[in-house]
């Protein structure tokens, strides 16, 4: 009987892995990969009937009146709804810092229309007084630790 060397073990395991991977590589150890199309480009949308004296109508029914009262309301709801309804901004509940970074998210992502300087300082301060964060911490609401 022969007897194996260790020396043999590995090495033939070795190139048993190094074959492997070539072959992995190659793709010839995978069956064929699916191909991703991208999908179709979205039907175009039907322009609704705009007033040429008032521009785009907004995408919901919404009035100034629907925001809470304060400096920056009006300014706030013209910038923002022209893209959203009141309801979005009601659900939020933002640090000064954390409604800047939406702004700048909305800006870069959503192609708002940039607004003046002193407009943006005007509605993140409304926002900020209007719509602060709810919960103070992550046990704030919990009366087991009152």
């Amino acid at each position: 009987m022969t007897q194996i060397n260790i020396t043999h073990v590995v090495v033939i395991s070795l190139t048993a892995v190094f074959l492997l991977v070539a072959l992995d590589r190659s793709g010839g150890l995978r069956g064929p990969q699916p191909t991703y199309t991208l999908p179709a480009a979205p039907a175009p949308v039907v322009a609704a009937v705009v007033d040429p004296d008032k521009g785009k109508p907004p995408p919901h029914n919404d009035t100034v009146a629907d925001l809470p009262d304060g400096k920056g309301r009006e300014v706030t709801f013209y910038t923002c709804t022209a893209c959203h309804g009141v309801a979005l901004i009601k659900a939020q509940g933002l640090t000064r810092d954390l409604w800047d970074s939406t702004f700048d998210l909305m800006l870069e992502r959503h192609k708002m229309v940039p607004v003046k300087p002193e407009e943006r300082a005007e509605i993140l301060d409304y926002l900020a007084e209007q719509f602060p964060p709810r919960r103070k911490g992550r046990n704030a609401d919990n009366p087991f630790l009152k």
